[in-house]
């Protein structure tokens, strides 16, 4: 029993002795992270055919006559 007894405890003491260490510490030198990153967007925006009606109606009225694309109808204000 006591031969048991110490065999427990070497055994106990070797296994005791093997756990692992583990140690965590900051790295030495900074961390980099090169991103090559291309972000490349397409936005589409539909309008109901009356909004874009009036907004090129709205656009004309802001426009002078000189510089409206041609084949537009000149819209005159009455000022």
């Amino acid at each position: 029993m006591k031969l048991g007894i110490i065999a427990l405890l070497g055994v106990s003491t070797t296994l005791v002795g093997c756990i692992p260490k583990i140690e965590v510490a900051a790295p030495k030198e900074p961390i980099t992270i090169n991103m090559n990153v291309k972000v490349d967007h397409d936005i589409t925006i539909k309008a109901d055919p009356e909004v874009e009606r009036l907004l090129k109606q709205r656009q004309a009225e802001k426009t002078p006559e000189k510089m409206q694309v041609p084949g537009q109808p000149t819209t005159k204000s009455a000022n």
